[in-house]
């Protein structure tokens, strides 16, 4: 590395927020190399959240709470196995928590979400990559990604939810841009639709901007930082296809 290079890195760090708000859709590599020098994580963390916060605040005003867990109960067969002197009970139940967890979700689990993934990578690429990265390199990359992540794909889920006026539905089945379009949900079986559902281009534009931010961070090409992130999300596909097979 020339001289220069620390302060070429250091002077990449020196941008606003919306200048690597913007660099991250249209230049991640250099958003990237920015933020790893300069791993400010605080206003895109504060970002996502309050771009979940939003999501609940619109969403819970459309929905109806009793319609959409009776469709949750159906969807997953969970009414077959709860007697029908019980089911009505079960579904008072979980719809008093429908708009607990539906705030609870974007202020504490969300970040909780973000903090472990931090921490996942910043191990991965420490023990398997040797790679001397600190905790605020990973967790900006993280916050960053699920910033950018979340400004486009939930308004693109409350478009849909309002021009087909289906607000009783599961957000995550909202946009149809996985493989799970192919597939009839009734006839598939559970684990091959889980693993439809998984395959979809917002996924896979996650995993490439994770893999450009880690990249930056360890200075290693996205390709060879992205086996990593690719061996992390088939380890939760293959759980979340376990899950579906045993329920």
């Amino acid at each position: 590395m020339s001289d220069d290079a620390p302060a070429a890195a250091h002077g990449e760090g020196d941008r606003g927020f919306l200048a690597t708000l913007v660099d991250v859709f249209v230049a991640p590599g250099d958003a990237f190399r920015a933020i790893a020098a300069r791993p400010r994580f605080l206003a895109p963390l504060l970002m996502a959240i309050g771009i979940g916060i939003a999501f609940s605040a619109v969403w819970l005003t459309k929905a109806d709470p009793v319609e959409f867990m009776k469709a949750q109960m159906e969807e997953s067969g969970a009414a077959e196995r709860i007697p029908a002197e019980k089911r009505g009970e079960v579904l008072e139940t979980q719809v008093k928590f429908f708009t607990v967890f539906a705030w609870l979700g974007p202020l504490v689990f969300a970040p909780l979400m973000y903090a472990a993934l931090a921490g996942l990578f910043l191990f991965v690429y420490r023990f398997f990559y040797g790679a001397e990265a600190t905790f605020a390199q990973s967790l900006a990359v993280v916050a960053w990604c699920f910033a950018a992540f979340g400004l486009v794909l939930n308004p693109l889920i409350l478009l849909v939810m309002a021009l087909t006026n289906e607000w009783n539905v599961d957000p995550h089945s909202v946009l149809q841009a996985s493989a799970a379009a192919l597939l009839d949900k009734a006839t598939t079986a559970k684990p091959l639709y889980a693993l439809a559902g998984s395959l979809d281009l917002f996924s896979f534009w996650l995993i490439a901007l994770l893999s450009i931010g880690y990249g930056a961070v360890i200075r290693k090409p996205a390709s060879t930082a992205g086996w990593a992130i690719v061996t992390c999300w088939a380890l939760y596909v293959a759980g979340k296809c376990a899950l579906a097979a045993i329920f």
